[in-house]
Order: structure tokens, then sequence, then C-alpha cells
């Protein structure tokens, strides 16, 4: 996405939330599809945000979810669901921050 509007941003937070859900949902009922979730999670937060003004939030949502991995492959669900809603909550957070601009 180019450009660094508001609703640009918005928008493209809003997507990179609903893969964080799914990515909380696949932990909950872990199936085959868990891991395809996890990266689809991870490709959106590594996408760069519209016009570059919403990277350093990222850059600390990305390493809540790396976290997150690095809990469940240790088998510590409870940690690893920890980052992951925090991370889920910020995105929430930065969105309303943005649409009260």
């Amino acid at each position: 996405m180019s450009g660094g509007t508001t609703g640009v941003r918005v928008a493209h937070l809003l997507r990179v939330g609903g893969y964080l859900e799914g990515a909380i949902a696949a932990l909950w009922m872990p199936n085959r599809r868990t891991e395809s979730l996890l990266a689809m999670a991870r490709a959106s937060l590594n996408e760069k945000s519209p016009g570059g003004k919403d990277e350093p939030f990222l850059e600390e949502v990305r390493a809540l979810f790396e976290e997150a991995v690095s809990y469940r492959k240790k088998e510590d669900f409870a940690a690893a669901m920890a980052r992951l809603r925090v991370a889920q909550d910020m995105i929430s957070l930065r969105i309303i921050e943005l649409c009260e601009e």
C-alpha cells in the first residue's frame, strides 16, 4: 500500500489485526491450519506500513508476535497467548488513536 493517509493506515492495521485474531483462534484450537494462520499473521505484520508512519509501532508488535511464536515452540501456551493478546490489543488501541486524530 502506498500513501499514509489516516484511512489507509487504519485499513492496514485492521487487516493486520484480523490476521492476529486468526492466529489467536488457531492457538485455542490447534489443528493442521495453525501453522498457516501464524504464517499469514507474520506476513501481514512484515508488510511495511503505509507511508512508513507506523513502523516504530509495528516493530513493537512484531517483537511480541515473534516472542509468542517462541513460547509456542516451547509449549508454553499461556505465555504465547498472552503475547498475542497484547499485540492484538495494541493494534486495536492504535486504530482508536488514529480515528481520534
